[in-house]
């Protein structure tokens, strides 16, 4: 069985039809969260003149604050685009919320999965699908580098440590056969893996409860995104890590189950700007 695996799109829907002919051609497709779009080139210039410069944490405040409502309508846009996009591949998609999405995007994400059989959405629940059986959590603990909980998908230690739980609980309801795969689908990754590594400042910044929550449960595959610097793949006792790194930029992976292979792919020509300012992270923190 061949997996194609995306996150961190934020709205990157020039990628998404880009590689859509290869999607097509595996069985299934994983998204990692943050799918909507966060880049809206207008409030850009809305932040800049209000705060007299470039800076992510203003952005970020204002678009979560002041021009929510606007916002809010440019991310559901843009995820209905997505799904517009992903209806042509006819295969299933599985795909978790990211701490970007916003509550309204999530009603959209639930729409979706209602109402079509192709999509299945898992912001925290799990799922069997033929021999897959899915689990999904999308919320993170708050970041270190901004303002905790600025954005929407962030939930404190506590409350992700019992919803993990929860979600451990319902593991144990389905009877998994030899031939059933086990996936995990998060968007923050486990902490001190390859997944969380960032190179520019030496540092792991995954999460620690879904380190354990890993080490716990004996997935055969988790998929995790969030951190955009950290495109790889890892072992993890008998488990395969895959963080497909941004398709914001252009980063997205491809897993042989059978074969037990990870392919880290990457589109070789830039092809939207979005992108740009997506690698400038570390620039403009």
């Amino acid at each position: 069985m061949k997996i194609s695996v995306i996150g961190d799109l934020h709205g990157s829907n020039v990628y998404l039809r880009y590689i859509l002919r290869k999607i097509r051609k595996t069985d299934a497709l994983f998204i990692a969260g943050d799918i909507a779009g966060t880049i809206s080139y207008c409030l850009i210039l809305k932040s800049i003149f209000k705060s007299k410069k470039i800076s992510r944490e203003k952005y970020t405040e204002l678009v979560y604050d002041k021009y929510l409502p606007q916002f809010i309508e440019f991310q559901k846009k843009s995820t209905r685009k997505m799904f517009k996009i992903l209806s042509k591949a006819s295969i299933p998609v599985f795909y978790t919320h990211g701490n970007s999405d916003s509550e309204q995007v999530i009603e959209v994400f639930k729409e979706y999965s209602e109402n079509s059989p192709q999509f299945y959405y898992l912001g925290d629940s799990t799922v069997k699908h033929e021999n897959l059986i899915v689990v999904g959590y999308g919320f993170c603990s708050p970041a270190e580098y901004r303002t905790p909980f600025q954005t929407p998908g962030e939930k404190d230690k506590d409350e992700i440590s019992k919803d993990l739980i929860k979600l451990e609980n319902k593991i144990l309801e389905y009877e998994k056969n030899k031939t059933d795969l086990l996936i995990g689908l998060f968007h923050e990754p486990p902490k001190d893996t390859k997944l969380d590594y960032i190179g520019w400042s030496s540092t792991h910044s995954g999460s620690e409860l879904i380190q354990n929550h890993t080490l716990k449960i004996p997935y055969d595959l988790v998929f995790a995104g969030h951190i955009h610097e950290s495109q790889n793949c890892d072992i993890q006792k008998e488990t395969i890590l895959v963080n497909p790194g941004p398709l914001v930029n252009g980063k997205w992976a491809i897993v042989d189950t059978k074969k037990r292979t990870v392919s880290l792919r990457k589109i070789p020509i830039m092809l939207s700007i979005r992108s740009l300012i997506y690698r400038s992270r570390e620039t403009f923190k």
